[in-house]
């Protein structure tokens, strides 16, 4: 299963006979792809999606997204038959909940710590980080059992995503693409462009993932429910972001596929890649994303997966956190690497 993403304008989708076909205007004949072996599609600019399509992918509970050119989200069709009223009577009872909050924010950021820190010590090879430049992650990470509340794990949390970003931008091999921090809305410099457009990718997956789940994607634990923001999505997408978005962006960079040339500027400061560069990290993502990965899950599961699977089994595991009100049955994506920087 995959997801079909759409980067170039002038394309048209139609349905034939169980399969999407993709029809491009130098192309006399339509590329065909079985539905069945779809999970989601992207569309990015004017690509046109037919009725009987779009009816279908209904049918199949197959969601499509809509982005701008410059990768903006702006929102999704998607199905109503995986809605489970009860699920998420649960779900969104124990958002008010403060212990249970605490204790999965604890394990969602204690993951996403540990696997910051793999992040950078796989990369030693171009920055030898010696103990003083990752203070800031393992005081972290270290201290997360001491927070009592979900805003104390958030403070440490930020803590250690100022120093890993610090630590980030020493891994760069082309100085034309240094940064200083993360900056977000809007990406102010082009490595952060491209994480944000990584970032924008996989929560998109993560909603449809939540939603066929039959969860509701904007009640959360760790982020607070506001106005047109999945917050569910952004509690799942931390773990992920280091291993799947960052590590992709670097090695995207330090590999020379892309030139500081391929990116621009608008009036209100923002950097955006252009759809040259955009569709060739988009399909990287792709296989990325399709690639198993060595993983931990809650450090018992040691086995390979693809993305997908993994996604299914974390949210499985939420699932069986929820109907039990048991935060430590929640199970959370470890990197190969990330066991060994702190107390388990």
């Amino acid at each position: 299963m995959s997801y079909l993403y759409l980067t170039e304008s002038g394309i048209s989708l139609g349905f034939s006979q169980g399969s999407v076909t993709v029809k491009q205007k130098e192309r006399e004949e339509a590329q065909t792809l079985p539905l069945a072996n779809i999970d989601g599609i992207s569309v990015f600019g004017k690509a046109q999606l037919s009725t009987q399509l779009i009816r279908e992918c209904m049918a199949a509970n197959i969601s499509i997204g809509y982005y701008s050119d410059e990768g903006h989200y702006f929102g999704k069709i998607s199905s109503f038959n995986r809605i489970d009223p009860d699920r998420q009577k649960r779900q969104v009872y124990l958002t008010d909940d403060a212990w249970f909050c605490l204790a999965l924010s604890r394990k969602i950021i204690d993951a996403k710590i540990r696997n910051s820190l793999a992040l950078l010590n796989s990369m030693r090879n171009i920055y030898d980080f010696e103990e003083g430049d990752l203070r800031g992650l393992t005081h972290s990470l270290n201290n997360l059992r001491s927070a009592n509340s979900v805003e104390m794990v958030l403070g440490f949390e930020g803590n250690a995503a100022r120093c890993y970003f610090k630590c980030l931008s020493k891994l760069l091999l082309d100085d034309a693409f240094a940064f200083r921090g993360r900056s977000a809305h809007p990406p102010k410099d082009p490595f952060n462009s491209m994480i944000s457009y990584g970032y924008s990718l996989l929560y998109r997956n993560i909603i449809g993932a939540v939603e066929r789940h039959g969860l509701h994607p904007y009640f959360a634990y760790l982020h607070k429910q506001k106005y047109g923001h999945a917050a569910l999505a952004s509690d799942l997408i931390e773990e992920f972001r280091s291993p799947l978005v960052d590590k992709t962006i670097l090695d995207f960079i330090n590999a020379g596929e892309v030139d500081i040339s391929e990116f621009s500027c608008n009036e209100s400061g923002a950097t955006y890649l252009n759809r040259s560069a955009m569709k060739r990290l988009t399909d990287r993502f792709s296989e990325i994303l399709a690639r198993n990965q060595q993983y931990f899950l809650s450090y018992g599961d040691r086995k390979s997966y693809g993305f997908q699977v993994m996604l299914d089994k974390k949210i499985d595991s939420l699932i069986d956190a929820i109907e039990h009100r048991d935060p430590q049955r929640y199970q959370p994506f470890i990197w190969e690497s990330g066991r060994q920087w702190a107390t388990a």
